[in-house]
């Protein structure tokens, strides 16, 4: 059994566009993928720190004027958030999305030229691609290749979107397993148990959250899920013997995210 990140990759957009281009950014998503819509740059930058986030598609010409301030602030609040300017091709556009190019935009997607629906979800598929899971899953996939194909989905839909899972029990149900199932066949292939499994998944994407200045620690909590700051900073220590707070300032974020996941591969496994 083959699996590709491709197949896991579920990402949550959020959205300010003027009601033409949202129907079309609806069309290409489809049901694949979640959709914010927000109505103002505010509520934009409370989307961005409330969920998680994963690209945002904005039209700085919104009700008839460009306004690139709200893009802006987004930008140097948030410099981890990818952004895909979608616009219509006019001179002013093209100089405001120059513009934006300095504060971090890379992607520039203009109407009726290269928004054809498959290539849009396409990039928006890959933009987040940088995404820390990657580096767990890059080590966790091919141990789970020997194992049952919906166990493997499930686990890259918890690096992908831990915040969709909340206790292991919603693990099992995604692979299509009782508990006591899923750990022995987490035993066998290697891996830890499915706990750890969650709670590593979670602290992956805490530590990409935490390379961003813009977000409180309550920022962070309310994006994985956790009922309270509180939980999150037991589990934070009891995985890494740090507060959130000395977590956050230690350097090389993938290096860090390297040693998790080597916790999180225990041993050689059988893989039958």
């Amino acid at each position: 059994m083959h699996f590709s990140d491709k197949d896991a990759r579920n990402v949550e957009v959020a959205a300010r566009l003027p009601p033409p281009l949202l129907s079309l950014l609806r069309a290409a998503l489809e049901h694949e993928h979640a959709l914010t819509v927000v109505r103002d740059w505010d509520e934009l930058a409370a989307a961005v720190r409330s969920r998680p986030i994963d690209v945002v598609v904005a039209d700085p010409r919104v009700d008839g004027k460009l306004d690139t301030a709200g893009l802006k602030t987004l930008l140097g609040r948030h410099p981890t958030v990818p952004v895909v300017v979608y616009t219509a091709l006019t001179p002013e556009t093209l100089r405001a999305a120059v513009e934006l190019a300095k504060f971090g935009v890379q992607h520039v997607v203009l109407r009726g030229f290269d928004d054809e629906p498959s290539r849009l979800r396409e990039l928006l598929e890959r933009v987040p691609a940088s995404r820390l899971s990657d580096i767990v899953l890059r080590e966790l996939l091919p141990r789970l290749d020997a194992g049952p194909a919906l166990l493997a989905r499930a686990v890259a839909r918890l690096f992908e979107a831990p915040h969709a899972f909340h206790g292991v029990d919603d693990l099992a149900a995604t692979a299509g397993m009782t508990r006591r199932n899923l750990d022995r066949w987490l035993d066998r292939l290697g891996l830890a148990s499915a706990r750890m499994l969650l709670l590593g998944a979670r602290l992956t994407r805490a530590v990409y959250y935490m390379r961003d200045p813009g977000y409180l620690l309550d920022d962070i909590t309310k994006k994985l899920g956790y009922p309270s700051t509180r939980l999150f900073a037991r589990q934070v220590r009891a995985a890494t013997g740090l507060t959130p707070t000395m977590l956050r300032a230690r350097a090389e974020p993938e290096r860090l995210v390297e040693e998790l996941t080597a916790r999180l591969c225990r041993h050689g496994g059988t893989g039958r």
